[in-house]
This record gives structure tokens, sequence and C-alpha cells, in this order.
């Protein structure tokens, strides 16, 4: 109910600003035409929500304030709009097990590298019940669940631009502190689009392996490296072969539950319960 509330609000502001409006203003909002093209009414919705926020933070609230954050907000979206307009192609593989298990996707180079991680887990089938963190060579950026004093910021306030990214680059998501899961990342190519990429355009082009086994990477090691050691492993603790996952990667399957399942996986990361 609160965010049709809000939605109506900034719809009417869009309507009352688009009539009357500064030169200043209007000269910017030509700027992000010649770059959002259909987007430009989204982004400039994006910008009254955000200068919304910044007046309400300010005592003293006036249009004149309202209108010049709304500026300074969508030239700073025009700056990065020409990268929002490119995709990566990143190969990424189990570390130790690179040729048993690996995925290839296409990916928006404006997304976060929260959202990156939530695709990630959801294509190697992981369950979200651990902490993760990126290591990139300008440090470590964790989910929202790890301390301050873990890592060198959030991985929700970094997009994949903000590490300038070049093809050739590498990064690494790691994944449960204990299990230690290492998704290495390899950037193989960037391309440039004519829309807008968003994390809807996410598309997995090949991979091998099922995923990873939560909780079990020793055994999903012994399974790929050495098998007769798995089968006694298990064995030992009572358990056999159909007690594990076995299947095959298949594309298809894959995509079509790729987006339901980072959905899913966003919500236990950012919508957790602080006493878990």
């Amino acid at each position: 109910m609160l965010i049709e509330h809000v939605l109506e609000c900034v719809d009417g502001i869009y309507e009352d600003m688009m009539s009357e409006h500064s030169m200043e203003l209007e000269a910017t909002i030509h700027k992000l035409e010649k770059v959002a093209h259909n987007d430009t009414e989204d982004f400039i919705k994006k910008g009254i929500m955000l200068s919304l926020t910044m007046c309400l933070n300010q005592v003293d609230f006036h249009d004149e304030l309202f209108e010049g954050l709304l500026n300074d907000n969508l030239e700073h979206m025009i700056q990065y709009i020409p990268d929002m307009k490119k995709s990566m192609t990143v190969h990424i593989s189990v570390r130790g097990l690179e040729e048993y298990i690996y995925r290839r996707m296409n990916v928006p180079c404006g997304m976060t590298l929260a959202d990156l991680a939530y695709y990630i887990l959801a294509a190697f089938r992981a369950e979200g019940h651990h902490l993760f963190t990126f290591v990139t060579n300008q440090g470590k950026f964790g989910c929202d669940r790890c301390e301050e004093e873990m890592i060198d910021g959030y991985a929700a306030d970094m997009t994949l631009t903000n590490l300038d990214l070049q093809k050739g680059s590498q990064l690494t998501l790691w994944y449960d502190f204990g299990d230690d899961y290492y998704f290495d990342i390899e950037i193989l190519d960037i391309e440039s689009h004519q829309d807008i990429q968003s994390k809807e355009d996410v598309y997995i082009t090949s991979g091998e392996g099922y995923g990873i086994w939560e909780d079990e990477h020793q055994m999903l090691d012994l399974y790929y490296h050495d098998h007769e050691a798995f089968i006694e492993a298990i064995d030992d603790i009572g358990l056999d072969e159909d007690d594990f996952i076995f299947d095959e990667f298949d594309k298809d399957t894959v995509n079509e539950l790729l987006f339901e399942e980072y959905d899913f996986l966003q919500n236990v990361y950012e919508n957790f319960d602080e006493s878990y």
C-alpha cells in the first residue's frame, strides 16, 4: 500500500515538473533523452525519488532545492547510462573443479555485485545459507550480513562498472567462509547494445555440471577426483550415491528457473532477520 502512494506522488511530481521547469533542467533532460531514449521517463522518476529522499533530510525544504538536486542526479545518471547499455560475457568456474563445473553467462555491466552474486549462486544451485564476498583488485565487497570489519564495502553498493573491468579481468566470489567455495570469474568480452541492459537480461549460454553441494565441498571434490574414496567416505557415514544430486547441466532448465531462484536468493540476503 505504501509503495503505491509513493509511486502516485512521484507520478504527480513528474507531470508537474515536465510542464514547468527551469531552462537548466530542460537542457539536462534533453541530454538525458539523447542517451536514454525510451527509458528517459523511468530515469527521471528515479531521479525524482532520489531527490525527494535527499530533500527530506534537509531542514530548509523548497522547490529550488528539489530541482537543483534533481538536475544534479540526472547529470550523474547521464554519465553512467552508456555503461548501462553494455553487457559482459563471463566465464565462472568452481575453483579446483574448473573442468567439471562451470557456467558462461551474459550479465549487464551496470549490475551490482550483490545481484551478480545472487545470479551466480542461483546458476550453481546454492541455497544461500552462508555469507559471501567478492575478492577484487579494489578490495572485498560482501553481502549485507557481513560485519563491516570483514570487508571493504558492501556488494549492494558496488557495480561491475565501478570496478573498471576490461576483457581479461578477473575477480572471485567467495561463498561459505567455512566450506570455502570459490567461484572464479573471468571477463571474456564486453558488448554494447542499443538499449539499457537490466538484470532480467541475464542469460546462461553454456555450462557443465549440476552445481555445488551445499555444505559438502569435500565430498564434491572426492566425487570428481577420487570416486573410490568418495564411495568409502559416504559408506562410513551411512549414505549412498542416491543421497547426492548428480543431474547434468541443462541450459534450458537452468535459464527457465534462473530469475525465480535469483529473486529467492535476493530475498534471503536482503530481507533477513537481524537475530538470525
